[in-house]
This record gives C-alpha cells, structure tokens and sequence, in this order.
C-alpha cells in the first residue's frame, strides 16, 4: 500500500489503482485498500467508482467510527450521480443513520436564561466555498442577544481563521481530542449548527451524535439531508427544500438560504471583446456527467464557431487528462481544458454564459458567475442538491436562467448563444445586492433562531 499511497502522491492515479487492485485478495485490511482505490478515483474524475470505493470501505472495516467515516465519503459521492432518485438516497440515509442506534449520548440541556449560546462546527474555518455563504453568522451577529463560538476540527489556519477567531465569543482548536471530549467541551450550548454534514467523513455529524446542544442543525455548508436522528433541523427556504420527503430533519425555513459574500480576491474584472461566442464550466470535473457532456456537444454543434472553456477546482493533472480523453469520446472538440488555479477569476472576462453541471450544479461558483456579471444557465432538479445553483439563480432575481429538462437546457443556451441582446439583458437583470445581502439574511437566521431557542 505505501508504493501505493507514493504514487498517488506523484499525481499517479492509474498505476496506483492498478496496484492496489492486485493487493486487494490478500489485503489483511481490505477497508484501507477501498479507501485508497477511492481516492484513485477522485484523481481519475470517476465519481461512480469513487462511490462504490467507500461503500466497500464501510462495508469492511470492522470500526464503527470508521464505516460511519466511509458511509459519509459514500453519500457525498452518490450526489455526483445521475442516476441517484429519492428512493435510493432515503434507503442510503437510513443505513448511515442505523450506525448511530448505540451511540451514547450527553444529559439533557435547560433553555438558557441568558444569551442564546449558538455553536457553530466545521471540518476547518479556513476560506472555502462554503465561508463564502456562512462568513457573515459568525461576523456580524446580535451581541446583545446571541453568544456565539466556532469549533474547528483541524488546527490548519488561514487570514480568514483569524478573522472568524477575532469576532466570535469563543474560538475552538479541538482537532486534538476525541469526538466524546469534543461533544462534552461544547455540550450547555443551546444550538449547535453543523456546517460539515456529511463532508470530511462526516466528522462534525460524529460530534454531533452526542447531543451537546438541546437544539441541533444542519446546512449552509451541506446541501442534503444528513439521515441523522440527532440533527432537528436542515436550514432552507421555500426553492431549496420544495421536495421535502427526502428530509428526516424538520426545515429551519428562511426567506432565502444563501447570501453571498465574495472575498477580496474575487475582484471583478472587465470583459475581454472576443467575436465567437464561449461557454464556460467552472466546476469540479467529478460534476461534469455523461448527460450533461451529451448537451455540451449539442450545444456546440448548434452554435457554430463557439467554443467551451472547462476549469477544475483541483491543479491536478490527471483530471485534466481524464477530461481531454471523455471530451474526444464525445467529439467535443471546441474545448480548452484548464487545471485549478488561484488565478482563475479572470476566467470570467472571457465566458459569455456559463453551462452549470447537472446533475449536481454548482454552489458558490454560480454565486460567483453571478457576481462577476456573468449568466449562469441551470437544470433544477428534485433532489436538494440538485437545486442549490437555481435557488441562488431565484434569489439573485435572474429565474429566467432555470430550466427543467435537458432539452430546454440545449434549446436555452443556443437561443441565448444566437441572441446577445436578449443574454445582455439578462445580465444586466442579476440582482448582485439581492445576491450579496448578509445583512437581510443574518437578520432573518437570528430572529428565526431567537423564535425557535426560546
């Protein structure tokens, strides 16, 4: 396995899985080979493998912190699948919520005669996508009315680490201990909201089992169901969480689940003239699915001359290679494949309409589309993952950009590819103060807290 592990390390994802699959008969620890086949796989952009990778994970590690940690990696990935419907994500859920049936957990709590305790937990309080959505409930939040704290599960720091430490009332390293001693340091607090959910290997849920608070939720960072009994609540508005029979969880319903709030990098910057028409996909290529490349290439086949600019999320070269080879596979040839980088906002000045994936869309990267005046086309669907980029779309006040189907999505983006009067005006109409209005959203979160904790 450490041949193994060295190999991915060099960015070698093939001969690695290539390895591991000939250790795996006689692996005396088959749980550790599925979990390295499935980081493979992430390397690979294989999301189907990646998911089977954790399941075989869970299924033989004899650990019950463990399965859980394999069962959450599971779940997560099964969101980049099409095939992935109600029936199947509840049955999945259900199972990660039976590893919990024996779990020990912390005595009661009484209401709070004072301030509103509000803990808020993370995988880290490093930037990321997901701060760009939660910064503002730890910055700027009624003192007077709440006590807040943030506890992070790594010890890894950044500015925006130093900004979360600088405003909350308590600030928590507590990578170091374990989940029990974590639960009981944060255990009196009257709610508790987990940003992780099941990202990370679902090592904030694992806290969360618990009960250290007498009122639990999730969301913000996680965008589904967590299946978990001990969480009360998912956070949502009307849009996001329409289809609620996947959710175990009651609904912490807001006016609007998202504002965003950009960092001093995403500094918009002017659009480069350019004469043939450019799409763009600025996600994670573990979104880019089959159906969704099928209606790249028909959109560019419709437009003549256009072409697609495609950038991950990771610097890794062996995606980019595995992208280059599916996109010949589909006779995409007007392409320009790009590795992650810190330099990629200027991306934008090039892009005339972004084409969100599908079935999992993207969340602050269509945010941030929409903040540096760039259009975003989306297909909603059911399933709340699935509606994450259009309920950003509807509350920037662009619903024009939503469709339903994969044929109006095609039909959409030629249409607005063939009319640029009608995608400027569209432009001009995204709501940035709409989009970016923490205030309107911290007020609405912390009434609507003050109203449930009391």
């Amino acid at each position: 396995m450490e041949v193994a592990k060295k190999l991915l390390d060099e960015n070698k994802p093939t001969e690695a899985l290539e390895r591991l699959k000939r250790i795996l008969p006689t692996a005396h620890e088959k749980w550790r080979v599925h979990e390295l086949i499935g980081a493979c796989f992430h390397d690979l952009c294989d999301a189907e493998g990646a998911a089977q990778a954790y399941f075989n994970s869970a299924m033989t590690d004899k650990y019950l912190r463990s399965q859980r940690a394999h069962f959450s990696n599971y779940l997560f990935a099964l969101h980049y699948l099409p095939q992935l419907d109600a029936e199947t994500l509840i049955h999945e859920l259900k199972i990660y919520n039976s590893l919990y049936r024996d779990a020990e957990i912390l005595p009661p709590i009484k209401k709070s005669a004072e301030k509103i305790s509000v803990a808020f937990i993370s995988p880290n309080f490093c930037d990321s996508s997901a701060a760009r959505f939660y910064e503002a409930l730890l910055t700027d939040y009624d003192r007077e009315k709440f006590s807040v704290t943030a506890w992070s599960l790594s010890s890894e720091a950044d500015n925006f680490t130093g900004k979360i430490r600088g405003k909350v009332d308590g600030y928590f390293d507590i990578s170091e201990v374990s989940f029990f001693e974590a639960a009981e340091q944060i255990h009196g607090s009257d709610v508790l909201i987990d940003l992780g959910g099941h990202t990370e290997g679902g090592s904030t849920l694992q806290i969360a089992a618990y009960r250290p608070a007498r009122v639990q939720m999730c969301g913000i960072g996680y965008f589904d169901s967590t299946g978990a009994d001990f969480i009360d609540y998912f956070i949502g508005d009307e849009f996001l969480t329409a289809h609620d029979e996947i959710f175990t969880e009651k609904i912490f319903l807001l006016r609007n689940a998202f504002a965003f709030k950009p960092n001093d990098k995403m500094i918009r910057v002017k659009k480069i003239p350019h004469k043939n028409f450019t799409f763009g996909s600025l996600n994670n290529f573990m979104k880019l699915s089959d159906d969704y490349l099928s209606a790249v290439k028909k959109i560019l086949d419709a437009v003549p001359e256009s072409k697609i600019i495609f950038r991950d999320t990771t610097p890794l070269k062996s995606r980019q290679a595995t992208l280059i080879e599916r996109l010949k596979n589909f006779g995409i040839e007007r392409a320009e494949v790009r590795r992650g980088a810190d330099n990629f906002f200027t991306d934008y000045s090039e892009i005339d309409l972004i084409l969100d994936t599908f079935p999992y869309p993207g969340g602050m990267m269509t945010a941030l589309a929409l903040y540096m005046g760039v259009p975003v086309l989306n297909l909603c669907g059911k399933l709340p993952h699935s509606r994450t980029g259009a309920d950003i779309l509807r509350i920037a006040d662009v619903d024009e950009l939503i469709v339903y189907d994969v044929e109006s999505y095609i039909k959409k983006a030629v249409e607005l590819a063939n009319n640029r009067a009608k995608l400027s005006a569209l432009t001009n109409k995204i709501s940035v103060d709409k989009l970016t209005d923490t205030k309107s959203f911290v007020e609405d979160f912390y009434s609507s807290l003050e109203a449930m904790a009391r």
